[in-house]
């Protein structure tokens, strides 16, 4: 099982990234001058992400991108 932690960058904007390699694998973060956030994964193919939604608070726009990584993590598919 892959291990993740967040990195802090700036209270504005985190970075969901693998331990073992370094490879940031979502990320959250506030859309423009608003308190939304906005939570993405980066995907495997270069340049390339999924939104995975707008949040009222930047606590459930982490959840969204952590539990969409536990998911990966037990699915077999590629």
């Amino acid at each position: 099982m892959n291990e993740y932690e967040w990195k802090d960058n700036e209270h504005d904007h985190y970075y969901y990234f693998n331990t073992a390699n370094g490879r940031v694998v979502g990320q959250v973060h506030k859309i423009s001058h608003t308190k939304i956030w906005l939570a993405k994964i980066n995907t495997k193919i270069h340049a390339e992400e999924l939104y995975l939604g707008q949040y009222i608070s930047c606590d459930f726009a982490k959840n969204s991108v952590e539990e969409y990584m536990a998911i990966q993590d037990r699915t077999l598919l590629e």
